[in-house]
């Protein structure tokens, strides 16, 4: 009987300690839960590096740098979305028409859940908690908005915006909207501040303290709207931490110029210290030190555009590849860059002769990129008078010119568009 009590209790103990959480040793680094996670998230903060991700009824958070620890909570209702801040994860989920927030600290396993009652009209696509207070998106007839509420559920402070909402997000313990027509704000206690402006048809991802990071190859600095062009990267492997910036394409991260070369295609990289944790493709993570790199004498380029000092093709913040000439050919076209390159037209259709015309995509290393021919500005493949005209009907106001094909304007690729680049056009519509 005794014998049997004993094992009632440690069964009981067992059930318990899964039902708070799950924390695997420290030589056990697979994170494979995180690839059936309907979606995850890295995030690099003073407090470590951190990923953290949600299947329908379960959140899931892992500490990996400076130590390794991964942890879960189930919940009663549906998640609807994740968020996190300092060593904490968050989940929002939903039971019928109520509303909770779920905290799971990746530290010490320590789970809290917080009710906020029926919230009507709520977008439960994202959310943010930080610092006690949860921020949420709601819509009414007009637009949407963000209010914040305190940990008891009291609604404090609302958020209105000239543009409508697209996510909201926590970046080095702050709270940040981003809104469809690209611009950031930050909120404070009491207001909001404009932070940077983005192109909104890339994904972003968290880049460190005060740092995102676009798919189009573009660090955001959200402290003083300063960005960084960074060639070959993948999301959620760039983390620029106490100005030290370390990023990586599928197999090669470059710290300074230094670089360190995986024997696994990298999904995402973690930076904290001096150490660098690598998420491979089997979702297993390895740490390095900075001191494992080494110089680049293997002549690796960390551009993916080949080196050509008479060429001003590059990838802008807007994620166009300009500096493209008139009448340059797919196959030409590919010969710029270093990396294996597939172009599609307008359609999506994949084109592997003829000219480049503007409007054209080129996809690079998982990503896509809108494509930039000098003077094209009617997206033909050819400098002809159409092109003239469209930019006369531009100066004059009688017309609008967008996007890439504004960028194609700027024929002297001097960053401006002027009259130089009228004359220019009109001159190449000659020949």
């Amino acid at each position: 009987m005794k014998r049997k009590l004993i094992t009632a209790i440690l069964l009981s103990l067992i059930f318990l300690f899964i039902a708070a959480g799950t924390v695997y040793s420290e030589s056990d680094k697979n994170l494979s839960v995180f690839n059936e996670c309907k979606k995850y998230y890295t995030e690099n903060n003073s407090n470590g590096a951190f990923i953290y991700g949600f299947d329908y009824s379960t959140l899931y958070s892992s500490r990996v740098l400076p130590s390794f620890s991964i942890r879960y909570a189930a919940v009663d209702g549906t998640i609807r979305s994740v968020s996190h801040n300092k060593s904490c994860s968050y989940a929002l989920y939903n039971i019928i028409n109520s509303y909770y927030v779920t905290e799971l600290d990746s530290a010490d396993g320590n789970c809290v859940t917080y009710s906020f009652g029926e919230l009507k009209s709520i977008d439960n696509s994202s959310f943010a908690f930080c610092d006690g207070k949860a921020y949420f998106i709601f819509t009414d007839s007009n637009n949407t908005y963000v209010r914040s509420y305190d940990s008891n559920g009291k609604a404090l402070k609302k958020y209105t915006f000239d543009a409508n909402i697209k996510r909201i997000f926590t970046n080095d313990s702050k709270v940040y909207v981003l809104l469809y027509d690209g611009e950031i704000y930050r909120l404070d206690n009491n207001s909001s501040s404009y932070c940077v402006s983005i192109n909104t048809d890339y994904e972003i991802c968290n880049a460190g303290n005060g740092y995102i990071y676009s798919e189009a190859g573009t660090l955001f600095s959200l402290a003083d709207s300063n960005i960084e062009h960074i060639y070959g990267a993948k999301s959620n492997c760039v983390v620029k931490s106490e100005n030290r910036l370390i990023y990586s394409d599928e197999l090669t991260i470059k710290y300074e110029d230094k670089y360190f070369k995986s024997n696994k295609k990298i999904k995402s990289l973690f930076f904290y210290g001096n150490n660098v944790g690598i998420l491979d493709e089997s979702f297993t993570l390895n740490t390095i030190k900075l001191s494992d790199f080494k110089d680049n004498s293997s002549g690796i380029n960390s551009n993916n555009v080949t080196e050509n000092k008479n060429s001003k093709v590059s990838i802008n913040s807007d994620g166009y590849i300009t500096g493209i000439n008139n009448g340059t050919t797919v196959i030409d076209f590919k010969k710029l860059f270093s990396d294996e390159i597939a172009v599609y037209d307008k359609n999506g259709n994949v084109v592997t002769s003829g000219k480049i015309k503007t409007g054209y995509r080129a996809r690079i290393s998982d990503r896509i990129y809108e494509i930039s021919v000098l003077g094209d500005i009617t997206g033909e493949g050819n400098v002809k008078s159409n092109d003239v005209s469209a930019l006369m009907s531009y100066f004059v106001g009688k017309s609008d010119l967008n996007g890439v094909y504004l960028a194609s304007a700027d024929y002297n690729n001097d960053g401006s568009i002027t009259n130089k680049d009228l004359v220019g056009i009109a001159r190449q519509a000659k020949n």
